[in-house]
């Protein structure tokens, strides 16, 4: 048997900090969640439809895109504990490094927001 949790982030909430307790599946059903771990200089960014499984342990810092995230995760059963690591991200999740990846995907955020784009001179 498995437990599923849904939650859902608003844009411009606080990050969340959660320290798991047991193995876990993260799974994004909608919108986008920035993701980062505990000792890990990569960042994660879940569109929906993406997954990651999370090892008991981690510290994880979690933060909704622009249009909120809805996401799921299940406690227990082999898809949560399966394999050994610290993060498992599945295929197409946008991986950045601390500080300098979320500068970028701020400025990414911005430019498409407010229609920058390139001109010619």
């Amino acid at each position: 048997m498995r437990e599923i949790r849904i939650f859902e982030l608003e844009h411009g909430e606080p990050a969340e900090t959660w320290r798991l307790a047991q193995a876990m599946q993260l799974h994004v059903s909608e919108g986008e969640l920035w993701l980062t771990l505990g000792g890990d200089a990569d960042d994660y960014w879940l569109r929906a439809g993406e997954s990651m499984r999370l090892e008991a342990g981690a510290r994880v810092y979690l933060s909704a895109g622009r249009e909120g995230a809805r996401f799921m995760l299940a406690l227990g059963g082999a898809s949560a504990s399966e394999g050994r690591g610290a993060v498992a991200p599945s295929p197409g999740v946008q991986i950045t490094s601390g500080f300098a990846g979320r500068l970028a995907q701020e400025l990414r955020e911005r430019a498409e927001r407010l229609q920058w784009g390139a001109r010619a001179a």
